[in-house]
């Protein structure tokens, strides 16, 4: 365990999420991963729900994306959008540069990695959409 993990507390964590991310955007993700739990065998967002609850609040779909694990991409030559999904997916996240994203983007997906890290998100089998 780091010296970071060691001082961040879940009252830290949760501080911090207040901090870092807009009001709108926090109840997205809320209202997205409470949805989720019922709506979806696996119990956790794909990217059509990403989508439409972007479009629901009204907020950046990949900030919302970054939050749940999940980054959009247009491959280059195509006007398909394309998802990568770090929680059904794991080892396609690691090979991937969240660097071509914006700083609200890396942020939010960087919280999510953190917060998995910490042992918050446990999943009980992989679904792939």
């Amino acid at each position: 365990m780091t010296r970071l993990s060691q001082r961040m507390t879940p009252e830290t964590v949760a501080l911090a999420y207040l901090r870092l991310f807009p009001r709108r955007l926090r109840q997205a993700h809320q209202a997205l991963i409470t949805w989720a739990e019922e709506a979806n065998p696996d119990g956790w967002p794909t990217p059509s729900d990403v989508c439409r609850f972007s479009k629901l609040y009204g907020v950046p779909r990949g900030d919302l994306g970054g939050l749940v694990g999940m980054l959009s991409m247009r491959p280059p030559g195509t006007r398909k959008e394309a998802w990568l999904d770090a929680v059904r997916q794991p080892a396609s996240a690691t090979r991937y540069s969240i660097s071509r994203h914006s700083v609200r983007v890396q942020r939010a997906f960087g919280w999510f990695l953190y917060t998995a890290d910490l042992g918050w998100f446990q999943r009980s089998a992989h679904t792939i959409h």
